[in-house]
């Protein structure tokens, strides 16, 4: 066992400043402290966007349709041989027009609307698919909000998670999702960010991916 020196020595190597950072987005990103800095603009904040959450073992797709988002949804039930899909209740969901090409692939298809246990289905579903208020391309982050229809067990307990974002919604940076809220009335029940697959770790700072929500996320930017 190490002496008490080295003990504190590897204690403090792993937490030093970004050490473990799990994205390329700059640490004022969430924490800034006193004025704030000086933020580069991003260039172009699609790429950004999916190299921020590939940065976090997510995945993913840019689509230029809600026809290609349908196929890639479709695509990704076959890969991952689903039987169960639970997804939000939703107008842009309904026009994703996914249920019935799931169907005739022999997956079920549970909306959020129609069911008597919400958590159980969401518990037993293989694939979780939602829409995101906002997408942050600075962090890889999803803006998710809670409300009818829109369960947030949905997009945290089945393994797989997919957002299906039309591209109108990516902000470039966190303030800027913060500020859509700041002062607004009949804010929804919870806003919550999303920033890739689920990541738990310990005291020895060994991280679990996907212990308390799911292990593999992936985003379709639409537009």
């Amino acid at each position: 066992m190490a002496n008490r020196e080295e003990f504190l020595k590897s204690i403090r190597h792993r937490t030093r400043t970004g050490k473990y950072k799990p994205t390329h987005a700059p640490d004022i990103a969430w924490t800034s402290k006193g004025e704030p800095r000086e933020r580069e603009p991003i260039q172009d904040p699609p790429a950004r966007f999916l190299e921020e959450l590939e940065a976090l073992e997510g995945r993913g797709e840019r689509t230029g349709s809600m026809e290609e988002a349908r196929d890639y949804v479709l695509s990704l039930a076959r890969e991952k041989g689903a039987k169960l899909l639970v997804r939000w209740d939703d107008e842009e969901l309904e026009a994703l027009g996914v249920d019935d090409p799931l169907k005739e692939a022999g997956v079920e298809v549970a909306v959020w609307r129609g069911l008597d246990d919400f958590r159980e289905v969401a518990g037993e579903a293989d694939i979780g698919l939602t829409t995101a208020e906002w997408a942050v391309a600075e962090t890889g982050s999803l803006v998710l909000t809670g409300g009818p229809g829109r369960g947030r067990t949905v997009a945290l307990l089945p393994p797989t998670h997919v957002a299906v974002v039309p591209i109108d919604r990516l902000l470039s940076t966190v303030p800027e999702a913060i500020e859509k809220y700041a002062g607004a009335e009949g804010l929804p029940p919870n806003v919550c960010f999303h920033t890739g697959p689920s990541r738990s770790g310990d005291i020895e700072m060994s991280l679990t991916i996907g212990m308390h929500g799911p292990g593999e996320v992936r985003v379709v930017l639409v537009g």
